[in-house]
């Protein structure tokens, strides 16, 4: 049987190891995809590193997002190809569970994102059902998670699609359409960069970004040129009346909250007054620390509505790669930095200074070295 190599996480705290494997044989309904380009963030650095909790069952054959073209395809796999090139989304659902029934399938009670995250204990079996991660020269993946790339997106962005679409999900969410005001709590990171991007694209007439690092702030501000972007720097305070003057007293229609590992949560609790009456706020910086807190009567009289997002579904993916496609979505603000898998370490390091959402940390594991 043919060998591929992959990356082994046998321990958080030690380095990614380098191993050989059986190469996977797709099933009836199953997808073997050549992995071109596999994205890091941040996140995955905190993971091997063993500073989140919820990571895979070690050890694991660890990565997240792939995107690459399809090697071979199971017998009653229909509408896909082998040649075509595809994104391959993580989220592994078992499809039977009483939200997955239900077309909930981001609440599955038995999920995971394959090789980085358990999201539920059911999730430990889906790992071991499909055990390589993006950092593999091939994956498996079920026929349902494979998403076809437009001619115009390259193989580099689409590996980034994992946290671009966890945003979209979260926008979607939040209901950002045109007309809406937006505000971003953590607009330089990874997930930051994107809302930007989307909102602009969902035609946010207004989309305020708070975060630390100064430099990044401008370069988010850049990203639109007519007024519709503007950011403030977290230890300048007073978020309530620039939010107000930026939205002609109303506050805005919605907060995404995305802060990365570490952030403080009290943050969150003070930009809810920015928030108008009725208005959303989302969240979705899965590693921040704390409690989010307001008074009762704040939240009976405020009426905000407070919910969470994790990933994004199929449609939803579908439909960003639409918008993407027609340039209404512009992610041409990535920056791509390649790495060969043998020097996934280097990456890994590389990614964990936090170089800022507009850096896209590329993997490719069909190059074993520099060339």
């Amino acid at each position: 049987m043919p060998q591929i190599t992959t990356a082994r996480l046998a321990t958080q705290g030690q380095s990614l190891e380098l191993v050989t494997v059986d190469e996977p044989v797709p099933g009836p309904k199953e997808v073997l995809v050549k992995v071109e380009a596999s994205s890091l963030v941040p996140n995955a650095s905190n993971i091997v590193s063993g500073s989140v909790e919820e990571g895979p069952e070690l050890p694991c054959f660890f990565g997240l997002d792939a995107s690459g073209v399809i090697e071979a395809i199971g017998p009653h796999v229909v509408g896909l190809n082998v040649g075509d090139r595809v994104y391959v989304d993580p989220l592994l659902t078992c499809g039977t569970c009483h939200q997955c029934r239900r077309g909930n399938k981001k609440l599955c009670h038995n999920s995971c994102l394959r090789s980085y995250i358990t999201l539920n204990p059911g999730g430990k079996e889906q790992h071991k059902r499909y055990p390589l991660g993006a950092l593999s020269e091939y994956v498996l993946s079920p026929d349902t998670n494979i998403a076809v790339l437009p001619s115009s997106i390259d193989i580099n962005t689409a590996c980034r699609f994992g946290y671009v679409g966890t945003s979209f999900g979260g926008l979607k969410k939040a209901d950002i359409g045109p007309g809406k005001t937006l505000l971003i709590n953590g607009v330089t990171g990874t997930l930051g960069y994107a809302a930007v991007a989307i909102g602009l694209g969902l035609g946010c007439t207004k989309i305020l970004g708070v975060g630390r690092n100064r430099e990044r702030l401008a370069q988010v501000q850049s990203l639109c040129k007519n007024g519709r972007v503007a950011v403030r720097s977290s230890e300048d305070g007073d978020f309530a009346d620039w939010v107000r003057d930026e939205t002609n007293g109303l506050g805005v229609d919605a907060l995404y909250d995305c802060l990365g590992a570490g952030g403080d949560a009290e943050s969150t609790s003070q930009l809810l007054e920015c928030v108008k009456a009725g208005g959303k706020m989302i969240l979705a910086g899965g590693a921040t620390e704390g409690k989010i807190e307001f008074t009762y009567r704040t939240a009976m009289v405020r009426d905000v509505a407070i919910l969470g997002t994790v990933w994004f579904d199929s449609a939803e993916i579908d439909e960003m790669m639409v918008l993407i496609d027609a340039g209404v979505i512009d992610l041409s603000f990535l920056q791509h930095k390649f790495f060969s898998v043998s020097d996934v370490n280097k990456a890994l390091e590389f990614v964990g200074s936090r170089p800022g959402g507009a850096v896209n940390v590329v993997v490719q594991p069909h190059k074993l070295r520099e060339t």
